[in-house]
């Protein structure tokens, strides 16, 4: 049975990359996290319709400022926005967003437990935090700058 604290970062995790579903028809979900958002949509009745696809979702293990994610996954046919989503804790946010070079599958968002980012070629954004964090609490764990703005968002609160 997995711990309370692993399973609500879980919940926390999939409750929000099921949002970004939100009016979207055709999804695509690779292996491991991306298959238990997949059950969880369909659980609720909401699952992917037959449409093209306008979402993709990856599990990465480590991706670099500019988006670029290591993954088991290849979404490269598609033609639309790619979400990575990790399970990693705050404390291994620093190998989790790391300088790894121009390879491996563009990302534009990363979906955390802790934490959503936003990736482009000026950098790392962070879009929301949980409860309890603070920008600054991420960038301490980061190499690399982490952008913030007015619009930073408790995670979750759309």
């Amino acid at each position: 049975m997995p711990l309370p604290e692993h399973a609500a970062s879980l919940e926390r995790l999939l409750s929000r990359a099921a949002e970004e579903c939100e009016s979207k028809q055709g999804m695509w979900f690779g292996r491991g996290l991306p298959q238990a958002l997949r059950s969880a949509i369909d659980l609720h009745g909401e699952g992917a319709k037959q449409a093209p696809t306008e979402i993709a979702f990856i599990e990465v293990s480590a991706v670099s400022p500019q988006g670029r994610a290591v993954t088991n996954a290849d979404p490269c046919a598609l033609d639309c926005p790619v979400v990575g989503l990790s399970h990693t804790t705050v404390e291994q946010l620093g190998s989790l967003v790391c300088p790894r070079g121009d390879t491996g599958v563009q990302i534009t968002r990363l979906i955390c437990p802790f934490a959503v980012f936003d990736f482009s070629p000026e950098g790392v954004r962070v879009r929301e935090v949980r409860h309890g964090l603070t920008a600054a609490d991420l960038q301490s764990k980061l190499s690399t700058t982490l952008w913030s703005g007015p619009d930073l968002k408790e995670l979750g609160t759309h």
